[in-house]
This record gives C-alpha cells, sequence and structure tokens, in this order.
C-alpha cells in the first residue's frame, strides 16, 4: 500500500471507531469486531490477489507425512494445515502454503511439483514475521466456508 493508502485506511478506521486517540497516542478499540472485519475481507477476496501457482504432492504417502516436510527459508504453512499444527484438532484435507519469494523453492523439498489443478495452494506471504500469524490461518479457515474449518476457526479465534 502507498502512504496515502495507508493514510485514508487509518482514517476511515478512526471514523469507524476501531483506532482512538489517547493521552498515550492512538489505541485499537472493537478489537474483535475488527479481527472479524478484517477476516472477512481477507476470506472474501484479498485472498485470491495473494494467490501464486497450484502445487501436488508427489505420491499419497507423501500427503500422509506432510508435517514431516522440510519448507523453504521463510515458506510456511497456512490454512488448515496450519490451523492442525495450532490445535491439533482438523485434518487437512486442503494444503495453503505462503512463500516469501517464488513459487520455485517448493520444488527442492522432493515431495512436491507444480500443477495447475494440484492439491497445495501457494500464496505470496504477505507479512513480516516467521510462522504464519494465527489471525490469518483464522481467516484461511473462514474462507473455506465448511462446517469443520468454521469449527476449527472458532478454536483458533481463541487465540487472537
Amino acid at each position: 500500500m502507498s502512504l496515502g493508502s495507508v493514510q485514508t485506511k487509518f482514517h476511515e478506521l478512526a471514523e469507524a471507531g476501531y483506532i482512538v486517540d489517547t493521552s498515550k497516542g492512538k489505541a485499537v478499540r472493537k478489537r474483535r469486531q475488527l479481527i472479524e472485519r478484517w477476516s472477512r475481507g481477507y476470506a472474501d477476496g484479498l485472498k485470491q490477489k495473494y494467490m501464486v501457482c497450484r502445487f501436488r504432492f508427489l505420491a499419497p504417502s507423501v500427503r500422509e507425512q506432510w508435517k514431516d516436510i522440510s519448507l523453504p527459508q521463510g515458506t510456511c504453512w497456512g490454512g488448515e494445515p496450519a490451523a492442525y499444527l495450532l490445535t491439533d484438532y482438523i485434518r487437512p484435507e486442503r494444503w495453503d502454503i505462503y512463500v516469501p519469494e517464488k513459487a520455485d523453492a517448493l520444488i527442492s523439498t522432493g515431495r512436491m511439483v507444480p500443477d495447475g489443478n494440484g492439491e497445495i495452494y501457494v500464496y505470496k506471504k504477505f507479512w513480516l514475521s516467521e510462522g504464519v500469524p494465527p489471525m490469518v490461518v483464522y481467516a484461511d479457515l473462514l474462507a473455506m466456508n465448511e462446517d469443520r474449518c468454521l469449527e476449527t476457526a472458532d478454536r483458533i479465534k481463541e487465540l487472537l
């Protein structure tokens, strides 16, 4: 985003009562509502803008051992796999991966290959920290709009 866009968004958030001025500076209010607003917006369209490509596992046995795949530096699981790693609750049926640069590095795992119809959805990572923020996992699950994902999203919500 450009600096002007950021300033406009801050103004919109302040107008909506999400950001308020205090004696110590600006503060976030209505945090839960703001998380819901961002998550729904991300799930309803923004996520697709970060889509890079799709891959597939080399074999069903690799899919079953997905937790053992050593992902390249800065790359992390998102969606259902990340939710499993956070909660040990949902068994992934769809695999999301966030990459910092190019998806080609995933080939170096020796466990997956590019496939336009593959079961692994690759997205551009848009945050700076290591790992995937729970809020992104929460939004990923909302985007799936399936009962099992929504149930797991409720568990993730407790971490936010």
